[in-house]
């Protein structure tokens, strides 16, 4: 035969060899074409990037005077609504030519707005009334979908009256801000799990051509029979694997294109991207292509390096070499090398050694978990039948099994590291929304603290009303947090009782009487005053104004005679009625028309649960990922069992023979698919562990172990391996007919 009919004989065994050969093409497509996708996807990151960074270029202020043109005073403030951010960016030309934002065609005169696309949408579906009063203006028009950074930003633009407190902007387009430690952490963190859900797909396609190897060899045979030389035999190999390859490249461009158009509502940690951002570059998609079918064909290869296939028949090593240590440490040596040396998260450097080294140790399982396996069940002795005849099974061959269950293992170290560091994110914001008491916190600049405070008073049902002007002092040349409020605020935020007017209040005993200070207010003017009276101690209530602050110092006004307060922000907190969650948003409308001079803070309301839904998020993302796996690992568990259970129908007939209750060779199956596993979770669970130790550096919080996701995911793998064996059942019945050893 010529090389071309070896090519379309491959082509005819991999489509026409029934339906275990199907299945095995239908499993090798699935995790090629989901390898592809997600190479397609990280070959679209320079292109993500290059346009992202092209959106923030063109939309940042430049601040630099420009000869001839009148500068545009530009302010940005932020607001929420039931958990979202609202960017409000407040505009006050000076002069005709004043620059205009990307995305508009001219300013928005005052009273008027210009709506981003997806704070349009919301805007229109809110039924509720609370969102349009938060809009200092007439929507009059849209803000061009490409000129806002994410796809789901809520931005405004704002035309005003009067300048605000904001910066002098001669034009559009400067550099784009440095990224932020929390960006960097998870970036980070997203990596990583990229890498973990993309490795074991890898894995499972190299397994995926190892099955069914005992009949490609006995159809090989009988074409080596038939007179096919070697050199034709692994054409024909070639081919079939080839077959595979190119349905998982057409199926991966499939799920990348239905994942291109689903993007815009794709995002996680308010970072998104557009459809036309997911543009791979054509050189490394050339790669991908090339790539792809090439390790599925070398995968194929190996498969055959230790089989001999004649004429006759099939001759395989019996007794394969020992697995060696040294070279499977290799990953897990270099992986401790890059991360044991703090080099810091805020250098490329340092996130680049962290990065590479997790995924190094993760890397580490695959490789030393058959050794593991090798040298545990050489050594396991005794133990009823079922048992004795899994650990037979496992010593002639444990590769097989310890490649899927391997696989499956970086998905679950992998998920326990990731999910183990947004699980501690997650807390920290718990942590904050705990202390907040459910209060809602106004934070006021001086020169409108009387109106918001008023406003605020106005909002129906608040109650537990409590202010605090804040102010600096310098005692003994140490900046302290030091607030002025009433006898009924203090005692409501402090553990302080007998409260008169006059009276002035220490938590850590830094002030005494007659000391001479320095009082700084939030314009930055400075005056003099005197400790008037000896301080009495306090303590914060927790979720009180006080704590919330960190006061050190407190002082009645009584106390601050000569001192003028106008200057000093003011920080309001309050409580709503239980049963209105919308309780923050009257608040913020009452507060509306001072956008800019002041903050809400509510932690208690959607906004406070934001953060954590965005952990969540993030969360759920890479588990749903992990479980799509752990699918994958299981489908490739079943074609393994089913293929042994066919291969060794002669064996199990025989075992039936001699007595051997069908049960007890089921129950070997189930200990034959069950020690690998449960070896697995265990390096599993300790290197997922190791990386999340090394992952925290990523945000300086404690570490977290998300034990409820440890369990969840080994669970679902035992119920996997479960669910394998019980399906092997009918098969093993069949097999084990006494009257099948008359046709073998």
């Amino acid at each position: 035969m010529t090389g071309r009919e070896d090519l379309l004989l491959g082509f005819r065994l991999a489509v026409g060899g029934g339906r275990g050969s199907i299945v095995r093409l239908v499993l090798s497509t699935a995790g090629i074409g989901l390898a592809v996708a997600v190479l397609l996807i990280g070959a679209s990151a320079g292109t993500v990037k290059e346009n992202r960074d092209q959106r923030a270029y063109a939309a940042a202020p430049r601040h630099e005077p420009i000869p001839g043109v009148a500068p545009l005073n530009h302010h940005a403030t932020t607001t929420d609504f039931r958990g979202q951010a609202i960017s409000l960016v407040h505009l006050h030309p000076t002069g005709p030519n004043s620059p205009v934002p990307p995305g508009v065609d001219r300013l928005p005169a005052p009273g008027e707005v210009f709506l981003s696309p997806k704070l349009d949408e919301l805007v229109a579906a809110d039924t509720s009334g609370l969102l349009r009063p938060r809009l200092p203006g007439r929507p009059v028009g849209i803000i061009a979908a490409e000129a806002v950074l994410n796809p789901n930003d809520l931005v405004a633009y704002v035309g005003t009256a009067t300048p605000r407190n904001g910066a002098a902007t001669y034009a559009f387009g400067a550099p784009p801000g440095y990224e932020t430690s929390f960006e960097r952490g998870i970036l980070s963190l997203l990596l990583v799990g990229l890498f973990v859900l993309l490795t074991p797909v890898f894995i499972f396609v190299g397994t995926v051509s190892r099955l069914g190897g005992a009949a490609r060899d006995r159809r090989l045979a009988a074409l080596r029979l038939a007179g096919s030389s070697l050199t034709q035999l692994r054409r024909i190999t070639a081919a079939e694997s080839l077959v595979g390859a190119v349905a998982g490249l057409i199926a991966g461009a499939a799920a990348f294109l239905l994942f291109r158009g689903a993007v815009a509502d794709f995002q996680v940690f308010r970072f998104g991207v557009y459809p036309k951002d997911l543009t791979p570059s054509w050189p490394l998609v050339v790669l991908i292509v090339l790539v792809v079918p090439a390790l599925a064909v070398a995968a194929a290869w190996a498969a055959q390096r230790h089989t001999v296939v004649e004429p006759l028949g099939v001759v395989r090593e019996t007794a394969p070499p020992k697995r060696r240590l040294w070279w499977r440490l290799l990953p897990i040596v270099v992986g401790i090398a890059l991360t044991a040396p703090d080099l810091g998260v805020a250098s490329e450097l340092g996130r680049t050694a962290l990065i590479g080294g997790a995924v190094l140790l993760m890397l580490g399982i695959p490789a030393v978990l058959p050794w593991l396996l090798e040298r545990a069940v050489a050594r396991i002795k005794g133990g009823p039948p079922s048992f004795q005849l899994a650990i037979r099974r496992l010593r002639s061959d444990s590769g097989t099994a310890a490649r899927v269950v391997a696989g499956l293992c970086v998905v679950l170290a992998g998920a326990i590291a990731v999910q183990s560091a947004l699980a501690g994110q997650a807390a920290t914001a718990a942590l904050y929304q705990d202390r907040s008491g459910g209060r809602t916190t106004v934070h006021a600049d001086g020169s409108v603290a009387d109106q918001a405070m008023a406003a605020v008073r106005a909002v129906p049902g608040a109650t537990d009303f409590q202010a605090m002007r804040s102010l600096f002092v310098d005692a003994d040349s140490a900046l302290v947090l030091f607030a002025v409020a009433d006898c009924a605020t203090i005692e409501a935020a402090t553990t302080a009782t007998g409260c008169r007017d006059g009276d002035v209040f220490s938590r850590s005993g830094s002030v005494h009487k007659g000391q001479a200070m320095k009082v700084t207010d939030g314009d930055k003017r400075e005056q003099a005053w005197t400790v008037p009276a000896t301080p009495r101690p306090f303590d914060a209530k927790p979720s009180g104004l006080a704590e919330q602050l960190g006061l050190d110092v407190l002082a009645t006004p009584a106390a601050m005679t000569g001192v003028d307060l106008a200057g000093a922000s003011v920080a309001v907190s309050l409580r709503g009625p239980s049963g209105n969650p919308d309780f923050v948003e009257l608040v913020r409308n009452s507060v509306a028309p001072y956008s800019g001079q002041l903050t809400v803070a509510a932690y208690n309301d959607e906004r406070a649960a934001d953060e954590t839904r965005m952990f969540a998020d993030a969360r759920n993302i890479l588990l749903g990922g992990a479980l799509l796996v752990l699918l994958l690992a299981g489908v490739s568990l079943l074609v393994l069992a089913q293929e042994q259970v066919r291969e060794r129908r002669r064996a199990l007939g025989a075992l039936s023979a001699t007595g051997v209750p069908v049960r007890v060779i089921v129950r070997s199956l189930l200990w034959q698919n069950g020690i690998p596993l449960l070896l697995g979770i265990v390096v599993a669970t300790a290197t997922g562990i190791a990386v999340a130790v090394l992952g925290r550096r990523l945000f300086w919080d404690g570490l977290y172990i998300d034990w409820s996701t440890v369990g969840m995911l080994a669970a679902a793998a035992i119920a996997m391996v479960l669910l394998v064996t019980a399906s092997t059942v009918p098969s093993v019945f069949a097999a084990a007919k006494t009257e099948n050893l008359r046709t073998e």
